[in-house]
Order: structure tokens, then C-alpha cells, then sequence
């Protein structure tokens, strides 16, 4: 069975806020965001995921797709949504589990496709996020 998950995008002069999620001794390059709880909304759980990784507060503006990852860890659906910054900027709340966050062009985020360090999700969404992002 698949959890639920959450994933906030956050873009910034065209540029894509992405996390180093080193929390299962391997680095994941990946947008912020997490397990979603029962007693929230989708909305709700990715403005908590990003206050808690990033100390930022976001509001969730649009919906952008559902993707689906399978990983050692188990399969996930992750919701993605784009996200507003309200207040605050980022930084690394939680250094055992993200160590660095980074803003990513497209053609930064093409290169890195490559990657094995690229979360699954975000390689099958790079399409779908090129217009926002050149």
C-alpha cells in the first residue's frame, strides 16, 4: 500500500527550491516536504512539512500533480504542490536529516537528472515544471 506524501514547489526567479535529505544515509535531492497526517488536509500538510524543514511558512497556491515513487524505503504517493513564501527564509532546520537546501535552474535540474541523487518524482515532473521554470 502506497503512503501518502507531500512535496511543496516553491519557485523563485525562475528557479526551483529543492532539499539534501541525507535522513536514510543516502543523499536525496528533493523538494521539501513529508508524510502526510490524518488530520489535515493536503494544504495543511505541506505547510507543515516545509515550517518544520525549511522554518519557513508557505501557502499552498495550486495543485500540480500526483507522482507516484517507489524506493527501498516503500512506494509513495506524492502529492506536489506549488507554494507561496509568506514569511521567513530558508534554512537548515534539522541538520541530521537535511543538510543543504539549494534554489535550482532548469537546465541545473536537467543536468541532475542524471543524478541518482535526484528523487524519482521530481525526474518524472521536470517536464511538467519547465514552463515555470525558464
Amino acid at each position: 500500500m502506497k503512503k501518502d506524501m507531500v512535496a511543496g514547489l516553491i519557485i523563485k526567479d525562475k528557479k526551483l527550491l529543492l532539499v539534501h535529505n541525507i535522513k536514510h544515509n543516502t543523499l536525496r535531492i528533493e523538494p521539501p516536504g513529508g508524510k502526510k497526517k490524518e488530520n489535515e488536509n493536503w494544504e495543511e500538510s505541506v505547510a507543515r512539512e516545509i515550517k518544520e524543514e525549511l522554518d519557513i511558512v508557505v501557502e499552498p497556491t495550486d495543485f500540480f500533480g500526483i507522482y507516484d515513487t517507489l524506493s527501498p524505503e516503500g512506494d509513495f504517493s506524492v502529492h506536489m504542490y506549488f507554494c507561496k513564501t509568506i514569511k521567513g527564509e530558508p534554512r537548515v532546520v534539522e541538520p541530521d536529516k537535511i543538510n543543504e537546501f539549494k534554489w535550482y535552474s532548469f537546465d541545473e535540474l536537467e543536468k541532475l537528472k542524471k543524478s541518482s541523487h535526484l528523487v524519482p518524482n521530481m525526474r518524472e515532473a521536470l517536464p511538467n515544471l519547465k514552463p515555470f521554470l525558464t
